[in-house]
């Protein structure tokens, strides 16, 4: 019976190790993922509460150089955040586009589609090198800048930049 009990307990530690390993390694990514948030200006009024709690809402994506990560037309989804690489976004047809910028990170992407009610992309993004990125969902990034002061004046600076940048280009 000894031997029996102690099978069990060893089986149950095993368990409980591997889970407790598993919250480990969850707080270590959460908390890299914290970090990583630090090098976007945008978020530079957060704490590091506050960065927990958007960093355990993204999620991470890799793009090879050419893609499209944004196509002019569609209803947006996410909002990206651009950690390595750089990008080019147009409007028209990628063989012949209308105005073009380029955009290096660390930046955000997207955030167009953030103040218009439909969601419709108004540019296209494609990948000049291959791309490291958070992705956020809109509505959950909306949630975020309601929250947080900061982030509604980060964004509504964003906005004012990048349409003063637009305008003579993408015009």
């Amino acid at each position: 019976m000894a031997s029996l009990w102690n099978g069990i307990k060893m089986k149950a530690g095993g368990m409980f190790g591997r889970t407790q390993l598993a919250r480990q390694e969850e707080f270590a990514e959460r908390n890299m993922t914290d970090s990583r948030l630090g090098c976007f200006d945008f978020f530079a009024g957060l704490g590091p509460q506050e960065l927990s709690f958007i960093a355990a809402n993204c999620k991470e994506m890799q793009v090879s150089c050419g893609e499209l990560l944004i196509q002019q037309g569609q209803v947006g989804q996410d909002v990206y955040l651009l950690e390595s690489g750089s990008v080019r976004v147009f409007r028209g047809d990628a063989a012949s586009p209308q105005g073009q910028t380029l955009l290096e990170a660390p930046t955000i992407l997207g955030e167009m589609a953030l103040v218009d009610p439909e969601r419709i992309r108004n540019s296209s993004v494609i990948a000049r090198s291959d791309l490291r990125l958070l992705r956020i969902p809109i509505s959950t990034f909306l949630v975020f800048v309601r929250s947080y002061p900061s982030l509604k004046e980060s964004l509504r600076q964003l906005l004012a930049v990048r349409s003063a940048k637009a305008s003579p280009r993408m015009n």
